[in-house]
C-alpha cells in the first residue's frame, strides 16, 4: 500500500521546504517518490525554479504550469497535477497551498477518495500571526479543513516548523515547541516532528527533543523565488 503525504499550513509555515526535504529523504533511502507542487494560491512562489535542482535527487516532479497569480488570486491546474494520484505507483508527496479553501484545494485530485493511506501533516510556525499561540493554531486548523468535511481530510499530525529565517535561534525552535505541546493537550493531534535548519544541526545534535523527532531542513525555497 503505497502513502500519500500532504502538507499543508499558513503562508510562510515552511510546509513547501518539509515537502521537498520530505521527498529527497525519500529518495536517499532509494524509495520512488513523486512530489507535486499543487500551490494554487501562489504560483510565484513555487518550485518551478528550481526544478533542476530537485531533480537531480531523482524526484519525479509534477509543478505548475508557470507563474500566473499572485496572492488569493489563484492559478489553473493541469491534467498531470488532477491526475497524479493515477499516473503511476509511487509513494505521492503534496504541498497544498494555504488560502480560504484549505484542503478543499484536493477535491480536484481524481481518485484521492480511493486512497487508503492518507497522511496529513500541519506545519506550524508559531512566528506567523495566524498561528502565534495553542488558541490560533486550533482555530487555523478548523479554517484550514475547508467547507468540504470528508472523513479522510483530517490532520494526521502536526510539524513544529517555527522559523524567523536566518535569523532563528535554537530558543524560537523550542519556544515554537512547547506551543504545538499545549496544541496537542487540547487535541490529542501527535507533534510528529520539529523541522530544524541545518544551520542548526549542532544545537539538536542527538536528533531528538523531548522525545520528538529533529528534522534537518536543506532550504531550497529562497532560490524558488523569482
Amino acid at each position: 500500500m503505497r502513502t500519500v503525504e500532504i502538507y499543508t499550513g499558513a503562508y510562510a509555515s515552511g510546509k513547501s521546504e518539509n515537502a521537498l526535504n520530505r521527498a529527497i529523504e525519500y529518495t536517499k533511502q532509494n524509495k520512488p517518490i513523486t512530489l507535486v507542487d499543487l500551490d494554487t494560491v501562489e504560483p510565484a512562489y513555487c518550485m518551478r525554479p528550481i526544478e533542476k535542482t530537485l531533480k537531480s535527487y531523482g524526484i519525479n516532479l509534477i509543478l505548475q504550469s508557470d507563474y500566473f497569480g499572485l496572492g488569493e488570486a489563484g492559478s489553473y491546474v493541469t491534467n498531470d497535477q488532477i491526475n497524479c494520484l493515477k499516473l503511476n505507483n509511487n509513494d505521492v508527496i503534496i504541498d497544498v497551498g494555504y488560502g480560504v479553501t484549505g484542503l478543499d484545494t484536493l477535491d480536484i485530485l481524481n481518485d484521492i477518495d480511493k486512497e487508503e493511506n492518507i497522511k496529513i501533516y500541519l506545519v506550524v510556525n508559531t512566528s506567523k500571526f495566524e498561528t502565534k499561540d495553542a488558541d490560533s493554531i486550533i482555530e487555523y486548523i478548523e479554517f484550514n479543513s475547508g467547507e468540504n468535511k470528508k472523513p479522510w481530510k483530517k490532520i494526521t499530525g502536526l510539524i513544529s516548523n517555527t522559523h524567523l529565517g536566518d535569523e532563528t535561534t535554537k530558543e524560537d525552535v523550542i519556544r515554537g515547541y512547547e506551543i504545538l505541546k499545549e496544541v496537542h493537550k487540547k487535541t490529542s493531534l501527535p507533534i510528529i516532528a520539529i523541522s530544524v535548519d541545518k544551520a542548526l544541526e549542532k544545537d539538536f545534535e542527538s536528533c531528538v527533543y523531548d522525545n520528538t523527532p529533529v528534522k534537518f531542513l536543506d532550504r531550497h525555497m529562497p532560490n524558488a523565488l523569482w
